[in-house]
This record gives structure tokens, C-alpha cells and sequence, in this order.
């Protein structure tokens, strides 16, 4: 069993899979085309070519931020879901985006689970060194300051993470071009894939399958402004306008 049909065997990714269905079609085809695009990928990896299926894998997280962002202009976020989903750069940053939320909430110690009895996904978390249990949803987590409010954005956060931002400028450039730079050959040569391509494999499923997810949420919230999908898109829209700005 290769690291994607690990992933997608999960009852909770099952779960994910199903509930596409409940999306507007905008969301709905986009989430389901990147299912399809982690299938490609678990079956070309099976054969022995990790450049295609890594390829294959990163098509599904694109396509699963074209879904978020689809959703998110119709649940209503108005301006802050103005990401151009046709826009490579603008997807990326989105991607890296969702991979830092994963990495900032591991100091809870998050696990999921599927809940039989209220088909369900369940989330644990540690709390000041306790255990919670409860029904997973966006609304759990969001970014607050140091007076514990509310804040528009983590675009600080984000900065501060990558120590400064040119790292976090060079980052998303990375993942806007990571398909063509696998795939296309150049003036020195022709390229050899990633390091760890199950690495790689691993990062786009989570990636895809958080978002479709974060997308099911939404939907069934929608009508109400969710903190955290709305400082992932304010912090992402910051991201794109600085990236935007010429050097002097």
C-alpha cells in the first residue's frame, strides 16, 4: 500500500469523498477532479514513475483550492475570495498556506477520527495538557492576538515563520512553478524529480483532502463568516499584493 491508498483509506477520508456531493457544482467538480488527480497519482506510483504521480498529486491540491475558493465566493467572503483560481501563483500561495495552518495547529496534537454513530468526522486536541473531544470543524481554531482577540489576518505570523519576506516570497514562487520544474527539461539538463517523492505524495494528499474538507465545512456554514476561512483568505490576498510589487 503506497502512502496515498494509506491516506485514502482512512474512514475520515471516505467520509470527505462522499460528502462532495453536498457542494455547489463550482465546488463540486473541482473537488472531484482532485480525488481523481490522487487516484492518477497512487496508480502511476505503483508502476515505478514518481515524476508523473508526484505531477498528478500536485494537480489534486491545485484543484482542491480552486474548489475552497470557488466555495468561499459563494458562501459569501465578498472580497477577501477574489483569488484568481486560474492563476497559478495565487493557488500556491493558498497551498502554502493551508501546509503552515497544518504545521502551526500541531502544537495541539491534533488527530481525527470517523464517528459511526453521527457519520461525523471527530477531532482530538490537546489542550493545556489535556485531551478534547469534539465534532470537527473550521471554527475550532482561529488567530488570535496577545490579548487573546480576534485578529484580521496571520500575515505577522506567516512573515515571522519564514524569518523574512523574501523566504516566504521564494516559497510560493517554488510551489507555483514545482509541476513544470518535475516535468520540463531546461538549457542544463532534464529533471529528476524530488528527493522524497513520497514526501512529496504525502504533502499534496494532506493538502487536498484538508481543503476539500475545509470546503464541506464551509458550505454547510455558509451565510456565516468563519474566522479562520476568513483570515486564510485576507492573509493569502496580502501574500499575492506583496508578491505583486515590483523591486526598486
Amino acid at each position: 500500500m503506497n502512502v496515498i491508498e494509506h491516506i485514502m483509506s482512512h474512514d475520515s477520508a471516505k467520509w470527505i469523498n462522499q460528502k462532495i456531493e453536498e457542494l455547489p457544482d463550482c465546488a463540486k467538480f473541482r473537488a472531484s477532479n482532485s480525488i481523481r488527480a490522487l487516484n492518477w497519482a497512487s496508480r502511476i506510483y505503483e508502476i515505478h514513475l514518481p515524476i508523473p504521480a508526484n505531477f498528478c498529486a500536485l494537480h489534486a491540491s491545485e484543484e482542491a483550492v480552486a474548489a475552497f475558493i470557488s466555495c468561499a465566493k459563494e458562501c459569501g467572503y465578498g472580497e477577501d475570495a477574489k483569488i484568481d483560481i486560474r492563476n497559478h501563483r495565487e493557488k500556491a500561495v493558498v497551498s502554502l498556506l493551508v501546509e503552515k495552518i497544518i504545521n502551526f495547529i500541531q502544537v495541539y496534537s491534533p488527530a481525527i477520527g470517523y464517528k459511526e454513530d453521527t457519520d461525523s468526522i471527530a477531532v482530538r486536541l490537546k489542550i493545556d495538557g489535556e485531551y478534547k473531544y469534539r465534532d470537527a470543524a473550521i471554527d475550532i481554531l482561529h488567530f488570535n492576538n496577545e490579548k487573546q482577540e480576534t485578529v484580521e489576518d496571520f500575515y505577522d505570523a506567516l512573515k515571522q515563520s519564514f524569518g523574512e519576506i523574501g523566504n516566504l516570497k521564494k516559497a510560493v514562487l517554488n510551489g507555483q512553478q514545482a509541476r513544470n520544474r518535475i516535468f520540463y527539461s531546461d538549457d542544463k539538463g532534464y529533471p529528476s524529480g524530488f528527493n522524497d517523492p513520497i514526501q512529496s505524495l504525502e504533502r499534496e494528499s494532506q493538502i487536498a483532502l484538508g481543503l476539500i474538507w475545509a470546503t464541506i465545512d464551509m458550505n454547510r456554514q455558509k451565510g456565516t463568516q468563519v474566522p479562520l476561512i476568513a483570515q486564510a483568505l485576507r492573509t493569502a490576498n496580502l501574500v499575492i499584493n506583496e508578491l505583486k510589487k515590483k523591486k526598486n
